[in-house]
């Protein structure tokens, strides 16, 4: 069975990193799991950012996602927020670690997360390039099918492995390295 991961909404944000993390979750390297706070919060910041866009594209977007991971709505963690110590603003996504059974925190944002806080439940806090290098180890065929796959159906470029790697360095370049080295 794969190891649980909670995607926090920063990672979400950006939709390559977003493709990138959900590919290989649906190529079954790890299971993924969620909030609808989460994916609110997510919506929320693009939209913020991004007034171009239709609030109507991000909630195909998110419909798209539960529809592809039905399983991964964590769902009875309010009543653990108040026990989590971690910063205040973020202890609904350690509650739903907790709830969800994670294995891995996955968010840009460790510093809310200290290790006091999450070692009594087990769960590592790593950020999304850290939580991608061990999921490619984990299987490296499989992890560059799902990318290979992912790639395919994209719309727009990057359409192959360089061109993916070449746009993916500024935000994962341990991953980057570590491909372009077994290449």
């Amino acid at each position: 069975m794969p190891f649980v991961a909670l995607l926090d909404a920063d990672v979400l944000y950006p939709a390559r990193l977003r493709d990138v993390l959900l590919s290989v979750a649906e190529a079954g390297l790890y299971r993924v799991i969620w909030t609808e706070r989460i994916l609110d919060e997510m919506v929320r910041n693009v939209l913020d950012d991004r007034p171009d866009l239709a609030p109507n594209q991000l909630h195909h977007t998110v419909s798209c996602m539960m529809s592809a991971f039905p399983e991964a709505m964590v769902t009875g963690y309010e009543s653990l927020e108040n026990v989590m110590t971690n910063h205040e603003k973020d202890r609904h996504v350690l509650a739903a670690c907790v709830r969800g059974r994670a294995d891995v925190l996955v968010t840009c944002n460790a510093r809310y997360f200290p290790p006091e806080c999450c070692s009594l439940y087990d769960i590592d806090v790593q950020d999304p390039d850290e939580f991608l290098v061990h999921a490619y180890d984990l299987r490296p065929e499989a992890f560059m099918a799902a990318i290979e796959r992912m790639l395919q159906r994209n719309q727009s470029p990057p359409r192959n492995i360089p061109g993916f790697l070449e746009s993916s360095r500024t935000f994962t370049p341990q991953l980057v390295g570590k491909i372009r080295a077994d290449l």
